[in-house]
């Protein structure tokens, strides 16, 4: 990891920055002690609600329960599989039918149903240039062949998913995986999330933290648009990633 007096620095200049800067200077500053670029995947890089939907109503057809109601959706939408389905179905042997059913599905044929948010590919084309990049997500399995899918892989350095951590988010795991993986300080990496399972991971962890399409969350910044997130983290940084 970074040593403690390089991580005192850039927080400190962090948190000067973000408490200072108004929006039209704030891209400088941000590029200027940036390293990072973490993304959550669902409801960031996509518009995965329909395709949630089908998946967890399929297997609770398959176990003749009812389908996912209205208040159930946010809930499935931030979990992983394991955890949604218990959240669904309670413990028992209808909810171990389902969780074994859903290991052998084949998550192919809801992909057809996510969407890719407006500027994406084009904002992380211009980030992969300067920044290392990382998805911090909650799906498990379907993860690497959603990205393959899309043709999103070759834009990430690093895939952390459910999967691939004993606690999954808002467990600071995950993101410590990543502060690990590229010896960087919290404060050196921005984490673009929708959920307030993301924004909980963001505050464990100290970094920076960008609320997707969600004003309700209590985040650094606040962005509805890729291009946005492009125009934050374009302008001139004071050196190379290494």
């Amino acid at each position: 990891m970074s040593s403690p007096t390089k991580s005192s620095a850039n927080a400190a200049m962090r948190n000067g920055v973000l408490n200072s800067m108004h929006l039209d200077n704030r891209q400088g500053s941000l590029c200027s002690f940036l390293q990072v670029i973490v993304f959550d995947c669902d409801g960031v890089l996509f518009d995965s609600k329909e395709a949630n939907h089908l998946f967890y109503n399929h297997i609770l057809a398959y176990v003749d329960q009812p389908p996912v109601r209205p208040d159930q959706r946010e809930y499935i939408h931030m979990h992983p599989v394991r955890e949604s389905l218990g959240f669904l179905l309670g413990d028992g042997p209808c909810f171990e039918r389902a969780w074994a059913y859903a290991r052998q599905i084949d998550f192919s044929e809801f992909n057809t149903h996510l969407r890719c948010e407006p500027g994406l590919v084009e904002t992380l084309e211009m980030i992969k240039v300067t920044f290392k990049t990382a998805l911090a997500t909650n799906r498990t399995v379907s993860t690497h062949e959603l990205l393959r899918h899309y043709h999103l892989d070759k834009y990430f350095d690093l895939v952390v998913s459910a999967s691939d951590v004993q606690f999954p988010k808002p467990h600071p795991e995950t993101m410590e995986r990543i502060l690990t993986s590229f010896d960087v300080s919290a404060a050196e990496v921005l984490f673009i999330g929708d959920s307030t399972v993301d924004e909980a991971l963001a505050k464990a962890t100290g970094v920076i933290f960008a609320a997707y399409k969600n004003p309700k969350l209590k985040a650094h910044l606040h962005i509805d648009h890729f291009h946005q997130l492009g125009a934050l983290l374009s302008a001139p940084r004071n050196g190379p990633t290494g």
